[in-house]
């Protein structure tokens, strides 16, 4: 099939891309290849290079969501032209970081929301028969263990309320144009090509220099998932003919405190770091466990990685990385 990757060179994205063409796919992407600050340019030439190692004839366009229709009209490749030609659309391409959003409102919430929605216009009565948009579980704002997909969504920052804003306009754009969709919400997404400015990247970069790591509410918990299984599930979200006009959490489904993660990264790293605990962030939610009971029964979703088998395999990256 024909698959258009939005945010194709980011971490979960190049994870797909990398899927995607093992499994025979013609993919095409569109990234518009911007640290946020996050990382220097040099640094992240050598990431996208490990990012894309495995990539097989991707044709790559350079490019933001947020550009207006009217520009990718008169590019020389048309990268309006290869959108609406896809079979289907995974739309990836976000600010990696609520951090950066809440930081930044008013040009998170075009990125976002305006991005979104601006794809959903390129794709409607178009030959696209699928739009996944991949949002987050930050729609949810604070929650308990057991969370399913149809229960209120209260964010509580402004990058699960523009998550969810962009969800609306997807199913908008379903409901009105007839533009058939699916919505993946991951949760803590860690593992080999991450930046390097995440929760789990940060304790580990503390660890391996022996220096204290701060958590913010060790007993704060986050249903962390290795990246492989957000892949999979996304990818599945985009093949499974079940899946259309309907919602998945695409999480591990088992929560761990950030207390326990960074006791877990210590002993695996044989660090000598303290742990020290600085106390809540409003600005993020409590969580727990995600309920994953529908994407395994409509999209065979299995995750794959415990959260001690995923950091492992992430730290044997990290120590190869350096």
């Amino acid at each position: 099939m024909k698959i258009f990757v939005l945010g194709g060179e980011g971490f979960i994205g190049s994870w797909i891309v990398e899927k995607l063409c093992q499994a025979g796919h013609q993919v095409t992407t569109m990234d518009n290849q911007d640290t946020y600050g996050v990382i220097n340019q040099n640094d992240l030439k050598l990431l996208c290079n490990w990012r894309q190692r495995n990539w097989k004839k991707v044709k790559k366009f350079v490019g933001d969501v947020t550009t207006p229709k009217s520009y990718y009209e008169l590019t020389p490749k048309n990268a309006l032209a290869a959108i609406q030609e896809s079979d289907i659309v995974i739309h990836l391409a976000s600010f990696p970081r609520a951090k950066i959003v809440n930081e930044d409102p008013q040009t998170g919430v075009n990125n976002i929301v305006g991005g979104t929605t601006n794809m959903l216009d390129f794709c409607k009565n178009t030959k696209v028969k699928r739009f996944v948009f991949v949002s987050s579980s930050m729609i949810y704002g604070h929650f308990k263990d057991g969370t399913k997909e149809n229960v209120l969504t209260k964010p509580i920052n402004v990058y699960g309320e523009a998550k969810l804003a962009a969800e609306k306009m997807t199913e908008f754009y379903g409901r009105v144009y007839g533009l058939e969709y699916v919505i993946a919400r991951p949760s803590g997404v860690y593992g080999p090509g991450d930046i390097p400015d995440r929760v789990l990247s940060k304790f580990f970069e503390a660890a391996m220099n022996n220096r204290d790591i701060n958590v913010h509410d060790a007993n704060n918990k986050v249903d962390f998932t290795y990246v492989e299984d957000t892949a999979d599930g996304i990818i599945r979200c985009a093949l499974e003919k079940k899946a259309a006009n309907q919602i998945f959490n695409i999480t591990a489904g088992n929560a761990t405190s950030l207390g326990e993660a960074a006791e877990k990264i210590i002993k695996l790293t044989g660090s000598k770091s303290r742990i020290k605990d600085t106390g809540q962030n409003n600005l993020y939610p409590e969580r727990g466990t995600l309920d994953i009971s529908q994407a395994k029964t409509l999209l065979k979703y299995k995750p794959q990685h415990s959260f001690d088998q995923g950091i492992k395999k992430y730290y044997e990256w990290l120590q190869n990385k350096i």
